[in-house]
């Protein structure tokens, strides 16, 4: 995972610093948190790490996590990148008052998401990225009402994406990429389609055709590549009523024809790379900024105007028979 996408994940815990209070002596610890922080230290074998994690201080000074400064009570937790073997502590979930959790970056750690977590009724970010987690992701995140933010990416999680996410009400950001999902994808996550939604399923083995439900859902960022999706992914291009600026759908099986879509202005990011796709390329696609359409079956003169020309060759090669700059120039 890169630094960037690490620090647009950790964003909104950044923003918890903020609530730390400004005298560290005028805060008292509740002591039931103090009582779940000590045990789920025990579940981890009492690691280095967590030194500072001692029964006679003050547990808002610990390191790897935040209390408000009125409550008192813990609203984050956090391991990153650190050598934790195990697997995770239950006993998070009696953190009730957490809001962020994030565990990222911890590849000794397996095994499935506990259920205790249906106990953290104020979640609203969940990142358990880049772990080793395995079994199904559990259709009991669904009981998380609060949750905005779920991220389970490059993990080892099998079987298919529960309709129970769809149930969570301002849900605004999938990210399940990098793991072993299979089946179809959900029409009911259009549920989700007022929240600007921001869904990331690529890296797995999905298949099937998309939701027609799909058609309006405004999405924010669509990355479904490297799966075994088929049919007509147009659907999600949605002329002038979207604003998504970013659509990976390459590495699948898609085919259409794209003489017929219709595009955004707002389009920015459009990747369509190694599918079936047919037909010519539309002059609406000329506002892209970065494009691939190579190794499909697409035919005819490249559009003149707007970005289309300043790509390079690469972007077009391997298709049936396109011509014009910057490929050779149509006979």
């Amino acid at each position: 995972m890169s630094l960037a996408r690490l620090f647009l994940l950790l964003l909104p815990l950044l923003s918890f610093f903020l609530l730390r209070p400004a005298s560290a002596s005028a805060v008292l610890c509740h002591s039931e948190d103090k009582e779940v922080l000590l045990r789920i230290k025990s579940a981890l074998n009492n690691p280095s790490l967590l030194s500072s994690w001692k029964p006679d201080t003050d547990c808002c000074d610990w390191d790897r996590l935040v209390c408000d400064r009125k409550t008192h009570r813990v609203i984050a937790l956090y391991f990153m990148q650190d050598d934790l073997p195990g697997q995770i502590p239950s006993a998070i979930g009696d953190l009730t008052y957490l809001q962020n959790l994030a565990l990222l970056e911890l590849p000794n750690f397996s095994g499935p998401i506990p259920k205790s977590f249906t106990k953290l009724k104020y979640l609203q970010y969940l990142t358990l990225g880049s772990l080793n987690l395995t079994g199904p992701i559990p259709s009991f995140l669904g009981q998380l009402k609060n949750l905005t933010d779920l991220v389970l990416s490059s993990n080892k999680l099998t079987g298919g994406i529960p309709d129970s996410l769809s149930t969570i009400p301002g849900l605004y950001a999938i990210y399940l990429d990098h793991n072993q999902l299979t089946g179809n994808i959900p029409a009911s996550l259009a549920n989700l389609k007022d929240n600007g939604l921001n869904l990331v399923l690529s890296h797995n083995h999905l298949s099937g055709k998309l939701p027609a439900t799909f058609a309006g859902v405004d999405f924010v960022r669509l990355d479904l590549s490297r799966n075994k999706l088929k049919g007509d992914a147009s659907l999600v291009f949605g002329g002038n009523k979207k604003s998504t600026y970013y659509i990976d759908i390459s590495w699948n099986k898609f085919a259409f024809n794209l003489s017929k879509a219709e595009f955004s202005k707002n389009l920015s990011y459009l990747y369509m790379n190694h599918n079936k796709i047919y037909g010519s390329i539309p002059k609406a696609m000329e506002n892209v900024r970065s494009l691939n359409v190579s190794h499909n079956r697409l035919c005819g003169e490249i559009p003149v105007g707007g970005q289309l020309q300043s790509f390079n060759y690469t972007v077009y090669f391997h298709n049936r028979c396109l011509c014009g700059a910057p490929l050779p120039s149509c006979k």
